[in-house]
């Protein structure tokens, strides 16, 4: 199976215009991203404690007591788990993503042969 950067380069996805592929990821699937979120919290929290505390205080200890450029480096990491996570969520929901597609499509092509099957001249 294929691993994926971006939306843009995902099967299940062509097609789509940007707002239809973050709907579809981000708007849909609430149970996997809730499960997702809370993974993202728990690895948040610990990499900041186990990981990203031990390292600004060897590298730069003077960081950890600026406020604002601690405060901004932790953004940039949560943002980029943020990141890494919807990119792994991405690749994971591809079965699930090309099953609801299918579905959106099966309902266009059924009202489209619902309003073909209807006289014209009915109101």
């Amino acid at each position: 199976m294929a691993f994926y950067w971006k939306a843009d380069e995902v099967p299940e996805l062509q097609g789509l215009s940007r707002l239809e592929q973050r709907v579809l990821l981000r708007g849909t699937f609430l149970k996997e991203r809730s499960m997702s979120t809370v993974a993202l919290l728990v690895v948040a929290f610990a990499s900041i404690e186990f990981v990203i505390n031990p390292l600004v205080r060897s590298v730069a200890p003077q960081m950890t007591t600026s406020q604002m450029g601690y405060a901004g480096a932790l953004i940039v990491w949560i943002l980029l788990l943020m990141g890494v996570r919807d990119i792994v969520m991405m690749n994971i929901l591809r079965p699930k993503i090309a099953a609801k597609r299918a579905a959106q499509t099966a309902a266009k092509v059924a009202e489209l042969e619902k309003q073909a099957s209807e006289p014209a001249g009915s109101a």
